[in-house]
């Protein structure tokens, strides 16, 4: 049998350890989220959650929903299914200098399945839905977030664009990373399309906390409005599209979703076969 005062004791000592634990968790969780107070601090946890502080090649894919959004009315439109290659390393400013390219097919809402040609709720009309391929390009990402280019093509590029800011919660993590551009063509004021994104990248906190990690897992959430898609064909009427996704960061293309890998694979045999020689190709630098 115990004694009350042996029970006593065990009540105080596990009481004193409880408190101990505490004061540790809460000591932990000081110093894992010092990096949301700096903007080299809001950079690295980036890099470790959407690719990596190292030059490894990492994808990032997300699949949701495109909505039209006239007078504030959602309609769901079809899918949007994503996939972007990329690596990066980090120049002697800081920032990290790179080279991606992003994959893109759309489905439709039932299935998912890849379409080629849409029915436009608003015009009544059959449209030729178009694939999307980004062109190879330098990608860069400072203590400011993206580095926009000047032009894309033939077409001036005005961007804005915020890193941060990062939030702490216990075990997890997010920091966000938004982007508006604006293009305009030569000789016309009115821009020729406009685009907004947000990105929050999660994670786990003592992951991006811990100098030993150069890479983190990482769950993406993706959202944009942007002008209508020309291939849309509707012809100067009033409204947009937004569209919400989610996805992951990995590091080859058999953590990607079955079906858009088989796509990757089908449509892009040069980056299913070997991306980083396709990333390594001769690119624009932004500068």
């Amino acid at each position: 049998m115990i004694s009350r005062r042996t029970s006593l004791g065990l009540i105080a000592g596990a009481a004193f350890t409880s408190a101990a634990r505490t004061e540790a968790l809460l000591a932990d969780n000081s110093r894992d989220d010092s990096w949301t107070e700096s903007q080299e601090g809001l950079l690295n946890a980036l890099m470790k959650l959407r690719a990596a502080l190292d030059d490894r090649l990492t994808l990032e894919w997300f699949k949701g929903v495109v909505y039209g959004i006239v007078d504030s009315a959602m309609t769901p439109l079809f899918t949007i299914n994503a996939v972007a290659f990329a690596f990066y390393e980090r120049a002697e400013s800081g920032d990290f200098r790179g080279r991606r390219i992003e994959v893109t097919y759309h489905g439709d809402l039932e299935r998912n399945q890849p379409i080629e040609h849409f029915v436009n709720p608003y015009t009544g009309r059959t449209v030729a839905v178009s694939l999307s391929r980004t062109p190879l390009q330098e990608a860069v990402i400072g203590r400011n977030g993206l580095v926009m280019p000047a032009r894309i093509g033939p077409l001036r590029v005005k961007a804005e664009t915020r890193l941060g800011p990062g939030l702490v919660n216990a075990e997890r993590c997010w920091v966000r990373l938004d982007t508006r551009s604006t293009l305009f063509a030569e000789g016309i004021k009115v821009p020729v399309n406009e685009y907004g994104e947000s990105m929050s990248y999660a994670g786990k906190s003592r992951d991006v906390a811990d100098p030993a990690i150069l890479a983190a897992p990482c769950q993406i959430s993706y959202t944009n409005a942007m002008s209508w898609r020309p291939w849309l064909g509707m012809e100067g009427r009033p409204g947009h599209t937004m569209t919400v996704a989610s996805g992951e960061k990995c590091e080859s293309l058999g953590a990607v979703p079955r079906d858009l890998a088989d796509f990757v694979r089908y449509r892009h045999p040069d980056l299913a076969g070997d991306a980083r020689a396709v990333l390594s190709e001769n690119a624009p630098q932004i500068d």
